[in-house]
């Protein structure tokens, strides 16, 4: 059985407030922030029930968190861009951009099973983190796991490269190792 598709992704971090008129930094969450422009909808809580429209954005390069100064409509001054501060913006899956082949959103990957080589049930990814030099994928183990020498916690990281991962499959919710972790 596969989980929930995710229909939305969060895509910013709403920060401090810019100047007077009610502009907002967004910090955004996102590889693609050239593509968030005059109106872009995000919304602020995963029931899709309440939304801002981006007005106006610039400076999309910021060297600060990958940042941008951005106006959302109905937001007029100081006061009111303080009171969205720190809110999650997300943005419909469906307006992210296309992905190539043989790519994969990151968050698609929390909740896929993981399998060693030979097929014996690893566990779940339960998070994804992001590290200078690659990302980890964090493996729960539960009840079904089989004993697998090396691995002696509950949760552990593999290193989300070649060497470690020899397959994906998003469709299925499935990922294969080629290898455990020798530091495991």
């Amino acid at each position: 059985m596969f989980e929930k598709k995710i229909d939305l992704r969060i895509a910013g971090i709403i920060g401090k407030n810019h100047g007077l008129h009610g502009e907002v930094i967004v910090n955004f969450i996102t590889d693609y922030p050239n593509s968030i422009e005059k109106g872009t909808i995000f919304y602020t809580d995963e029931e899709k029930e309440k939304f801002l429209e981006v007005e106006d954005v610039r400076n999309v390069d910021l060297n600060v968190k990958n940042g941008a100064i951005v106006k959302f409509k109905g937001i007029k001054d100081k006061s009111s861009a303080e009171k969205i501060r720190s809110l999650n913006l997300f943005r419909e899956d469906s307006y992210s951009p296309a992905l190539q082949e043989e790519e994969f959103w990151v968050d698609d990957l929390i909740g896929c099973s993981v399998f060693a080589k030979d097929n014996s049930y690893i566990g779940k990814v339960k998070d994804v983190t992001q590290n200078i030099a690659n990302d980890n994928i964090l493996i729960k183990r539960d009840l079904d796991s089989v004993a697998i020498v090396g691995i002696k916690e509950n949760e552990f990281f593999i290193p989300l490269i070649d060497d470690y991962i020899d397959s994906i499959s998003i469709e299925e919710k499935k990922i294969v190792l080629k290898k455990i972790p020798e530091y495991i």
